[in-house]
């Protein structure tokens, strides 16, 4: 018996699976994991993986010493926009592998800090396109129509008062959108879109990327000029670059000065590349005919910042990428490109490419 038993158990041995590797992710973004129901989806995306147990924690986390005591026990940190990653904080998680950034923009996290301690940061820049380049075309439409000015003034009897006299109720002009010049700062994957709804409107589009070819502009039946050709140009001004320390301010008094005193101005890209105290000033002195802000800074603004009271001033609360589907896109691959790291492979997106000399990642 003992003959014919043990060449059985050798085969059981070599049939059984080899342990999964388990790993622990930290969710330290407030605005998933706590407000958003939980992390549901991020849990059901986890049971989906064969070949790796994941434990998945939510940390909120405020400031720098919430973000090292999250990451204490973390293989891979999830990081929405408000945690900020400095390099103190890259220099005291040593055993994260990888951060992946829920959403587009990359400037709360130190890349260069990140290479150096040999931490891949990835994110998915593919979702939300639409949402943001959706959100930017409302606005344009809302200010050339002065849509949020006449629902504010009707609200408060300016029809009852006027009857169909509607130039009595309009605050101000409505030129014709055909006859506009629309201006898109940033020609990436949102300013094309952008640029592809306004063209049924028959708007004159020009934009300024000093990042892309002028040749992809023509393309798309867009002229490209300098930023200073645009601002003078320009009708609505729409911007879609990231932030960075080239862009940051990258709209202020100078700037500002040189727009037509009708034009107006939509931001759905990142707050700190408007210089806010500049804009209301400029808006408060008649030099700028209105604005549409989707994000500013600081966030959310003061309830005695002046946009609030001023009636040429649309604002949402940072909204622009928001519709059921991105968010549970931007949820799921924000997730499996973290696994992908984890597992040793290359995530579709290495945003500190310079990590690459220190970790190997298989294609």
């Amino acid at each position: 018996m003992t003959a014919t038993t043990a060449p059985a158990r050798d085969a059981t041995a070599r049939n059984q699976a080899p342990p999964k590797k388990q790993f622990t992710v930290v969710v330290t973004s407030d605005r998933y994991g706590n407000e958003t129901w939980g992390l549901e989806l991020e849990q059901a995306v986890a049971a989906e993986v064969e070949d790796m147990e994941i434990r998945l924690l939510s940390r909120a986390s405020v400031n720098e010493d919430d973000l090292i005591r999250a990451a204490r026990d973390a293989d891979a940190l999830l990081v929405s926009t408000r945690e900020t990653v400095t390099r103190r904080v890259l220099e005291n998680i040593p055993r994260v592998k990888v951060i992946s950034r829920y959403g587009v923009g990359l400037d709360n996290v130190d890349l260069d800090a990140a290479a150096d301690a040999g931490i891949v940061v990835t994110h998915y820049p593919g979702y939300c396109t639409s949402e943001v380049a959706d959100h930017a075309a409302a606005m344009i439409l809302a200010l050339n129509r002065r849509i949020v000015e006449q629902d504010r003034a009707l609200r408060e009897g300016a029809w009852v008062e006027h009857g169909p006299a509607t130039r009595r109720i309009l605050r101000g002009p409505i030129e014709p959108l055909r006859e506009q010049t629309l201006g898109i700062v940033g020609f990436g994957r949102i300013g094309q879109a952008v640029a592809a709804r306004g063209k049924p409107f028959n708007l004159t589009i020009v934009a300024a990327d000093p990042y892309v070819d002028p040749e992809v502009m023509a393309a798309a039946g867009v002229e490209p000029v300098s930023l200073e050709e645009l601002l003078r140009r320009s009708d609505i001004v729409t911007i879609h670059a990231p932030l960075t320390p080239e862009t940051r301010g990258l709209i202020n008094a100078e700037t500002l000065a040189l727009m037509k005193p009708t034009a107006v101005l939509v931001n759905t890209a990142r707050g700190p590349i408007i210089d806010l105290p500049a804009l209301a000033q400029a808006l408060e002195e008649g030099r700028l005919g209105g604005a549409a802000l989707d994000v500013v800074d600081p966030e959310p603004l003061p309830a005695d910042a002046p946009f609030y009271r001023m009636p040429n001033v649309i604002l949402t609360p940072h909204s622009a990428y928001y519709s059921e589907r991105s968010v549970d896109v931007v949820r799921r691959e924000t997730l499996l490109e973290a696994l992908q790291v984890l597992r040793g492979k290359r995530p579709r997106t290495v945003a500190n490419p310079a990590v690459l000399e220190k970790v190997t990642l298989e294609p």
